[in-house]
């Protein structure tokens, strides 16, 4: 995980270094998931602004929501 410097207006980046298999996880291991995109309208169209980076998320609730709504 590694955090810009204009953090937290911008969100950090996070890569596995090891191989895993998950739907938003790239074969390069970056990980693709809408609350750490930038904040802007969505090119394409499939996200809300509000799906997407906010300086008031913070990492911790993130990584603690995940564990609490993980099936595993």
């Amino acid at each position: 995980m590694s955090f810009p410097q204009n953090y937290p207006n911008s969100p950090p980046s996070v890569r596995f270094t090891s191989e895993m298999w998950h739907p938003n996880v790239y074969p390069d291991g970056w990980v693709c998931i809408s609350i750490l995109h930038p904040p802007s309208e969505d090119p394409n169209g499939y996200e809300l602004a509000s799906e997407r980076w906010t300086p008031v998320h913070t990492v911790w609730l993130r990584i603690l929501c995940l564990h609490i709504f993980s099936p595993l």
